[in-house]
């Protein structure tokens, strides 16, 4: 069974910046809808022009809806090959989580280990 590495992933070995009073705006944004629990972070399971694309597009929507870009924190899965490459995906996400290279069913199409990545512990990302 694959498994998650135990560092989170820093872009530029630097934790993200996010402005506290983002958090703020999301929530009453999500209460004001009839939401319960707001989303700050966004795992991409997905590698190449797809996770650049969506990034791109979550990045613009929270920057119409909340006046700054960096509302939700994106968070890529990074494989050995990605990070190898200085994959786009990487680069302009917020954070990334290392997991095993390989082919798809290793990682990006691994249902489990998707689920593991998401149960991380809370501390694990940044808020």
């Amino acid at each position: 069974m694959a498994s998650v590495a135990q560092n989170n992933g820093y872009i530029n070995g630097a934790p993200p910046t996010r402005n506290s009073s983002a958090a703020s705006i999301v929530d009453e944004f999500c209460y004001a809808l009839g939401g319960k629990k707001p989303i700050h972070s966004i795992l991409i399971a997905n590698n190449g022009m797809a996770a650049v694309k969506f990034i791109r597009s979550v990045r613009t929507w929270a920057y119409e809806t909340f006046g700054t870009e960096k509302a939700i924190l994106l968070v890529a899965m990074a494989t050995p090959e990605d990070m190898r490459i200085n994959a786009e995906h990487i680069r302009i996400a917020d954070q990334f989580v290392e997991v095993p290279g390989g082919t798809n069913n290793n990682n990006y199409a691994n249902v489990q280990l998707i689920v593991e990545v998401l149960l991380l512990p809370v501390d694990y990302f940044p808020h």
